[in-house]
């Protein structure tokens, strides 16, 4: 959970206006997704770009992302 909580601080002390454009366009973004359509034609599409936005996210706050699933499956950490 270090990670998280790196990306969390990184987040919080942005004060520069490309930094919050990058988060502001990832997260509406996450908000449009289709989750409840699996059957939407630019699925894929939209998860590389989804990808893409985070990739750069992680650069301009120069974090590194730690992705690893636990042993219980539980999912990813940041």
């Amino acid at each position: 959970m270090a990670g998280s909580q790196d990306m969390f601080d990184a987040i919080v002390m942005a004060d520069d206006s490309k930094k919050m454009k990058v988060l502001e366009s990832l997260l509406g973004m996450i908000q449009k997704f289709p989750y409840d359509d699996p059957t939407y034609d630019k699925l894929h599409e939209d998860l590389d770009r989804i990808r893409g936005k985070f990739k750069q996210l992680c650069s301009v706050l120069n974090v590194q992302p730690d992705f690893k699933i636990s042993a219980e499956g539980s999912g990813l950490s940041f």
